[in-house]
């Protein structure tokens, strides 16, 4: 049986949520996740998502660190946007289904890291499966339309992706 040390976590100025609320607030996640990228509802994923902090309102130094990662998530997509890597047609791109999208998964990073503060390296291969599976879903259900004969942008977002987890872990040490 493996044992974790989670002195860091212990240590952290985070919710101090018990066990079973991983499972609901990685169901939540994943419902947000579900209305934007598989039916493409980012208003109904807006509202679940506004519930979800209303029931469970985050501490005011773990919202800062929820809104850092949001912001570079969301600043990578619109990089990854403009330089044509991504392409939504006018019905599925807008700030809202980004934005929603972002702060969610940040909101569920840092409920996750305070139950699993996992390596830096493990955290890297988990982000840099997870991340661009995503945006395959995404993919394949055309809310975003992907060149993935691109070996190059495959590697960029694996890339990306394997940095997201690691840093998520960085600034809560640093900053909670």
């Amino acid at each position: 049986m493996m044992i974790m040390n989670t002195s860091h976590a212990n240590d952290a100025n985070i919710e101090r949520t018990q066990p079973p609320s991983l499972l609901w607030h990685g169901i939540v996640f994943n419902v947000i996740w579900f209305l934007i990228v598989i039916m493409q509802w980012s208003t109904a994923a807006a509202l679940v998502a506004l519930i979800w902090f209303a029931l469970t309102p985050p501490r005011a130094i773990t919202l800062k660190l929820i809104v850092s990662l949001a912001s570079i998530g969301i600043i990578a997509d619109f990089t990854f946007i403009s330089m044509n890597l991504f392409v939504f047609n006018d019905a599925t791109i807008n700030p809202l289904w980004l934005g929603v999208l972002w702060v969610s998964f940040a909101r569920f990073a840092f409920i996750f890291l305070q139950h699993w503060p996992l390596p830096y390296w493990h955290l890297a291969l988990i982000s840099a499966v997870s991340g661009p599976f995503s945006y395959y879903v995404g993919h394949l259900k055309q809310a975003v339309i992907i060149q993935l004969q691109l070996l190059p942008q495959v590697i960029l977002f694996v890339l990306f992706w394997a940095c997201v987890l690691p840093l998520a872990l960085y600034i809560w040490r640093k900053f909670s």
